[in-house]
C-alpha cells in the first residue's frame, strides 16, 4: 500500500515525539495499528506487508496531573452560588464534572430535548445521566442529589434562554456552550475562587484517585469512567500515588521528628 514500510512508520512517531506529547504518540500509533490490521483483514495488503507488525509503541511518560484538594473543591462551589444565569449553570457544571468524573468533551455534549426523550442524556426523576465517550460507547451513570438539584435550578433559567430549542444542555450568550467553552467557565471561576489556574482535566483525575481512596474497587471506577484499558489505572494512579507519599512522608518521615 503506497509503499508504506517499518520506517516509514518509525520516523512518523519520532516526529510526533517531537512535536507532541508521549500521550498523543502513543494515540496516533494505536490508530495506525489498528488501520494496517484492517487493511490485513480485509484482504488490501498481505500480512508481511504489514508495516507495524515488528513495531513497538512508544513508551508514554507518567505525566503527574495536580489534584485538587476538597477544600479547594468547596470554594470552587462557592465562586459559583450566585443566582445568575452564567452562576447555576457553573454550579451544574461543577456538580456534574465531581459527580460522574466524565471528561470535558463527555460533559460537553451532553443534550436536552424534553420533546424527544431518547435524545436526552438526563433524567433527574431517576438521577440517571447518559455519558457517550471515545468510540460512541455509552454508559449511565448516577447522579448526587446535590448535582440533580444544580442542574434542576439551571434548567428552570434555561427554560427562558433565547437558545432554548438548541438540543445542547449548556448554553452560553450567543448560544452552544461547547466544551471548551465549558472548561473556559470552569477555569473562570476557579480564578475568581482564587485558585489560580485549574485545568479541568484535574477533576477528572481527582475523582478517579477519590474513589479508590474511599473503598471504590478499580473495576467499578473502569466501568463508571468508560475505560477498557487497565493501563489506565496505572496512569491515573500516578498523581494519587504522588499525593500518598507526600501526605505519608509529614506523618513518618525523618522530618517529622524535629
Amino acid at each position: 500500500m503506497l509503499g508504506i514500510r517499518r520506517e516509514h512508520v518509525e520516523s512518523r512517531v519520532e516526529n510526533l515525539l517531537v512535536r507532541h506529547s508521549s500521550a498523543t504518540a502513543h494515540n496516533r500509533y494505536r490508530g495506525l495499528r489498528s488501520f494496517f490490521e484492517w487493511c490485513v483483514d480485509e484482504g488490501e495488503i498481505k500480512s508481511d506487508q504489514n508495516p507495524m507488525a515488528r513495531t513497538r509503541p512508544p513508551k508514554m511518560d507518567m505525566k503527574v496531573v495536580p489534584l485538587i484538594q476538597s477544600d479547594a473543591l468547596e470554594r470552587l462551589l462557592k465562586a459559583c452560588s450566585g443566582q445568575e444565569f452564567d452562576d447555576r449553570r457553573d454550579a451544574a457544571l461543577v456538580h456534574l464534572f465531581l459527580s460522574t468524573g466524565a471528561r470535558k468533551s463527555e460533559i460537553g455534549n451532553l443534550r436536552w430535548t424534553q420533546n424527544d426523550l431518547d435524545l436526552c442524556d438526563l433524567d433527574l426523576d431517576r438521577g440517571l445521566c447518559r455519558i457517550v465517550g471515545k468510540g460512541s460507547r455509552q454508559r449511565v451513570v448516577d447522579l448526587t442529589p446535590a448535582t440533580a438539584k444544580a442542574i434542576d435550578r439551571y434548567l428552570r433559567l434555561r427554560a427562558n434562554h433565547v437558545a432554548a430549542h438548541f438540543p445542547w444542555l449548556w448554553l452560553g450568550k450567543r448560544g452552544r456552550l461547547t466544551p471548551s467553552g465549558c472548561a473556559r467557565a470552569i477555569e473562570s471561576r476557579a480564578r475568581i475562587a482564587g485558585l489560580g489556574k485549574i485545568h479541568v482535566h484535574q477533576l477528572h483525575h481527582s475523582y478517579a484517585h477519590a474513589w479508590p481512596r474511599d473503598g471504590g474497587s478499580e473495576e467499578s471506577l473502569m466501568r463508571l469512567l468508560g475505560w477498557k484499558s487497565r493501563e489506565m489505572l496505572s496512569r491515573y494512579a500516578a498523581s494519587a500515588g504522588e499525593e500518598r507519599a507526600r501526605a505519608l512522608n509529614r506523618r513518618v518521615g525523618l522530618g517529622a521528628r524535629f
